[in-house]
């Protein structure tokens, strides 16, 4: 059974629809990938973890001084909300938290250039924000639908929107000074399901390789790319394998809450931790689909891997860009753990909107998985029915240092000690 690019593209388009965890949208993802998963033969288990969630129920910003002006934005989930009457402050543009920029006064309504990372996100909170407003990157770009980390909220809180990037020109070159911005957002516990199944190894059935992606959406948009394309892939390959004789167990496991902050494969890796030392290697998809592009590969385990794709694309006649990093998706999660993990990709202009209502899958085709879907086959071959294999399990120091500060300084989880 060979692998069929245009089933792979079909299953995205099914998938293309707001898939925020815990949501109706994520149950009935879960519902089409439990039914294809069951029509390859195989018998899903629904692997329940609790995460929080967030809705956003209402947004705006006003321009209030020296003009009037209702401005286009979108709400951060878990920033916190403002009294229903909104809040209304001085506004200042502080780029990327500047310290000349900072204000030396509390209570203003602060304009940043950039995505706050926890770092920019901590030098904000120092000046006990009423509010932040985040500049998108580009003229070209939709507002995003996000969310920073609840585990954030210990360094402090304020209420953050998006705006577009052509707004936020106009309010700093136009000089605003003041502004009233309304975010109102609810927050709860709930429940959420990884979807694992499993092809069991006839020779090493002990050893284990775990091919995942997750298929769960920030809010309110499709997420064709990101993630409907990486689900339909792990489909694709879950039926392909379905047929085939493998000599080590391989896992395909749907993670949802990797939008949230990998919660889904966090939870996975720290129910397993008795038996993790099984699982030799992780092959995790994320970002697929787009028709004009190029195929990418992030390794954070040994150099040889590296090497090894490097060669086999060459034997295909394949162009892959590969690298050794850490990857921003459940890969994380494993190598957190010491599981060396590989990330295949997809750089495409149908991407290029992800986490906004531009990644709705207008680009994706099966020129999206033409040549990704046969390299990944074989290398997924190679994992599951070498005699010996083939790769050390290890992450070299360099990249265990880069995962660890991806945690901390990225997630800012393992800092934490809990949220509020």
């Amino acid at each position: 059974m060979s692998f069929n690019p245009l089933r792979a593209a079909n299953l995205l388009k099914l998938l293309s629809f707001p898939r925020l965890a815990g949501t109706e949208g994520e149950v009935r993802a879960r519902e089409i990938i439990v039914g294809e998963l069951k029509s390859y033969g195989y018998e899903p288990e629904l692997e329940e973890f609790e995460l929080k969630v967030f809705e956003v129920e209402e947004a705006s910003l006003e321009v209030l001084e020296p003009w009037k002006e209702q401005v286009e934005c979108s709400g951060v989930g878990f920033s916190g909300s403002t009294p229903p009457e909104g809040v209304e402050a001085e506004f200042k543009y502080v780029e990327t938290g500047d310290r000349a920029l900072l204000p030396s006064r509390e209570g203003l309504i602060l304009l940043a250039s950039r995505r706050p990372d926890l770092e920019l996100y901590k030098n904000l909170m120092k000046v006990k924000p009423a509010g932040i407003v985040v500049a998108e990157s580009s003229p070209y770009r939709r507002l995003s639908h996000v969310g920073v980390m609840p585990e954030w909220r210990r360094h402090g809180s304020a209420p953050m929107v998006y705006v577009r990037f052509e707004d936020a020109y106009r309010m700093v070159e136009c000089g605003a000074r003041r502004v009233r911005l309304k975010l109102l957002q609810r927050e709860w516990i709930t429940k959420s399901c990884n979807i694992v199944v499993e092809k069991r190894g006839l020779k090493y059935p002990e050893e284990e390789v775990v091919v995942c992606a997750h298929y769960d959406s920030v809010y309110g948009v499709p997420g064709a790319t990101d993630n409907a394309g990486g689900t339909a892939f792990l489909l694709e390959l879950a039926r392909v394998f379905s047929s085939k004789s493998v000599k080590r167990t391989l896992r395909f496991i749907a993670f949802s809450g990797e939008e949230l902050g990998l919660r889904g494969s966090l939870a996975h890796v720290e129910r397993r931790k008795a038996t993790l030392e099984n699982v030799k290697m992780v092959v995790n998809l994320d970002v697929h689909g787009g028709s004009v592009g190029f195929n990418r590969a992030v390794v954070t385990g040994p150099p040889q891997v590296r090497q090894y794709l490097e060669v086999m694309a060459k034997k295909l006649g394949y162009n892959l860009a590969v690298s050794e990093d850490v990857y921003s998706s459940d890969s994380s999660s494993f190598a957190k753990a010491g599981v060396p993990a590989v990330s295949f990709s997809r750089s495409s202009g149908a991407s290029a909107g992800i986490h906004s209502l531009d990644d709705d899958g207008r680009f994706t085709g099966t020129a999206g998985y033409a040549t990704i879907g046969p390299l990944v086959v074989e290398f997924i071959e190679l994992l599951v029915n070498s005699e010996e294999f083939p790769f050390p399990r290890e992450i070299p120091e360099e990249l265990r240092k880069k995962v660890d500060e991806y945690f901390t300084k990225r997630l800012g989880i393992e800092e934490s000690g809990g949220e509020d």
